[in-house]
């Protein structure tokens, strides 16, 4: 599970996936007023749609290379890379595009550009001219409407709920991403078995129209753009990088990130090929260990809102960058063992892996919408998919090239998984360790200027 921001470090004292849910409070778990009052259940409606069907997407695209295509290393890399090779051609452009945009209207037109080409796998295999090269197109272009699609939605969420339910709007929001990566994988399992990968992805393709249509009852959100003419494009994208390298926690945050996005790339290269060849997993039993990682996404979303009241950001951030590596190797160690216990390590590193990411994005999503003014929100969004998810391509080549041959594909995984927990030194270097609070948790007339810059409540913690 990639980052498109940088992640949220659990605290020492209490690290994730140990923390007791009887420590919580009620209202950790309740459903705020201010969240039903406003449109957003509409809103979370459709992305959970959107995000069950893209799971049976990404768990089927690589069995249609591995299992119809008889795709190796090398070529599993190809695809991984296609998608995220995207960002690196569209990247700073779509933040630009969100923010000159209406972008109740952008989300609506990227749902139904990706539903339709969806639509195209199962039509070529049916044509019986389903290539490795139809899978690399459609990878690359839904990796571009995506881009367009997550850089609105970070900066539509803030005008639908307001800065001060942020915090749970975004646990809502990974929660609906948990929920799909719980049912996603075994539905997906469960077509696959059924009707065929290709055929599978034809239910991806409905939950985009699906999502569309939840989106038109929601209201509009032009951009709240300063005075003065209209910054040209090119300009205006250089304007988002530059927001981001000044702002000493935006910063540390996307490097973070990209570091991380890098060595995700790597291990999921290679995943799928390792436990279908080298582990002998089914696509059912796949979708299960899958789910497996949903439940543990479920868990974050429920308990990041009290991670950040508890222990504040910065410390949060750097354990929840470490701990997917650590899960990470759990894979490569089930080679060898008994079947159950190669299920239960595999299982385990799924879970603990996306329960990690989720309490990251939603910390981290947080404090990027919080402190980025409304006007720069989609460019700075924009930019830092740029730089996280740009780095993708290279990392999944890498890992087909290593894979193929130097390393073998079980070394190439240990590798990525121990790189993975080497990210999260970005955040212990820098001011953001000690990040606690953001002013606009505690200040009701608004963000005072200073937090606009990203110069949000420093405190060391102890």
């Amino acid at each position: 599970m990639r980052l498109p921001t940088g992640p949220t470090s659990a605290t020492q004292r209490a690290p994730l996936g140990l923390i007791r849910a009887k420590n919580m409070k009620r209202k950790d778990m309740a459903v705020p007023v201010a969240l039903v009052k406003t449109g957003f259940f509409r809103l979370w409606a459709g992305e959970t749609f959107s995000i069950a069907g893209s799971q049976i997407t990404y768990f089927a695209m690589p069995l249609i290379a591995v299992l119809l295509l008889d795709a190796g290393s090398w070529e599993m890399g190809i695809v991984a890379a296609a998608g995220s090779a995207a960002t690196l051609v569209f990247g700073l452009s779509a933040g630009v595009w969100a923010d000159a945009m209406e972008r109740r209207r952008v989300l609506q037109a990227a749902n139904l550009a990706r539903a339709l080409i969806l639509a195209a796998v199962p039509v070529m295999w049916l044509l019986d001219a389903l290539s490795l090269w139809v899978l690399v197109t459609v990878t690359f272009l839904v990796g571009a409407l995506s881009l367009l699609f997550d850089s609105a939605m970070s900066a539509y969420l803030p005008k639908v709920v307001g800065k001060k339910q942020l915090g749970p709007a975004n646990s809502w929001m990974e929660g609906s991403a948990a929920v799909g990566e719980v049912a996603g994988p075994g539905l997906a399992g469960v077509l696959v078995h059924a009707v065929g990968a290709p055929l599978a992805v034809l239910v991806d393709a409905l939950s985009y129209f699906a999502s569309a249509i939840a989106l038109r009852g929601l209201p509009r959100a032009a951009p709240e753009a300063p005075d003065g003419p209209r910054t040209p494009h090119f300009k205006a994208a250089v304007e988002g990088l530059r927001l981001l390298m000044r702002d000493r926690i935006q910063r540390p945050l996307a490097l973070a990130a990209a570091h991380f996005n890098f060595f995700t790339s790597m291990f999921y290269a290679l995943y799928t090929l390792y436990v279908v060849q080298e582990l002998g997993f089914s696509p059912v039993v796949l979708g299960v260990l899958s789910a497996a990682g949903g439940l543990g996404g479920l868990l974050g979303s429920t308990v990041a809102s009290w991670i950040s009241r508890r222990f504040g950001y910065g410390t949060p951030l750097a354990l929840a960058y470490a701990v997917p590596g650590i899960a990470g190797l759990l894979v490569p160690l089930a080679e060898h063992q008994d079947r159950f216990t190669a299920l239960v390590l595999v299982g385990l590193s799924q879970f603990f892996w996306v329960l990690a990411v989720v309490v990251n994005l939603v910390m981290s999503e947080t404090v990027k919408q919080t402190l980025v003014p409304d006007h720069m929100l989609g460019r700075v969004t924009g930019t830092v998919r740029f730089l996280s998810w740009g780095v993708e391509p290279f990392g999944a080549l890498l890992a087909g090239a290593l894979g193929a041959s130097l390393l073998g594909i079980r070394s190439t995984l240990v590798l990525a998984a121990v790189g993975l927990s080497t990210s999260a030194i970005w955040l212990l270097i820098g001011p953001i360790r000690g990040l606690r609070t953001l002013l606009d948790d505690e200040e009701p007339g608004g963000l005072p200027t200073t937090a606009a810059t990203g110069d949000a409540a420093l405190n060391e913690t102890t």
